[in-house]
């Protein structure tokens, strides 16, 4: 249980800090939805997103172990097997589509910042 609840404390900051970020209507995918020509928008790369670039993959993974910790049930573990690479393949999809529509700037921000695990800084002199 002590784990369970360290990760859904993670779960929580993550998912605070990138509450400030999005709008309600981006948060449930309505840019996507949108015809190509009114969903440029801008790409956020600042606080959360300057760690990593979809925070909220993470911090779903992390709710969904913890999720499992406390349920300590073998069928949710199982299930894990196959949330994780299904969420995987909608990230690799969600990039395609954010490639499609920042360009270069996209691709420049891949190269800085990871995808989901975040990585120790390394402050460059």
């Amino acid at each position: 249980m002590a784990m369970a609840l360290l990760l859904y404390g993670m779960m929580t900051r993550l998912e605070l800090q990138y509450w400030r970020h999005l709008s309600i209507s981006t948060l449930v995918g309505v840019p996507e939805l949108s015809p190509s020509e009114h969903r440029k928008g801008r790409l956020l790369q600042d606080g959360i997103y300057r760690v990593v670039r979809h925070p909220r993959y993470l911090s779903a993974g992390i709710g969904t172990i913890a999720n499992a910790l406390v349920i300590n049930y073998e069928g949710m573990y199982i299930l894990i097997l196959w949330l994780f690479p299904a969420g995987y393949v909608m990230l690799v999809l969600e990039e395609r589509e954010l490639v499609d529509r920042f360009g270069e700037e996209y691709r420049q921000y891949q190269r800085e910042v990871p995808r989901i695990i975040p990585r120790r800084r390394t402050d460059e002199k």
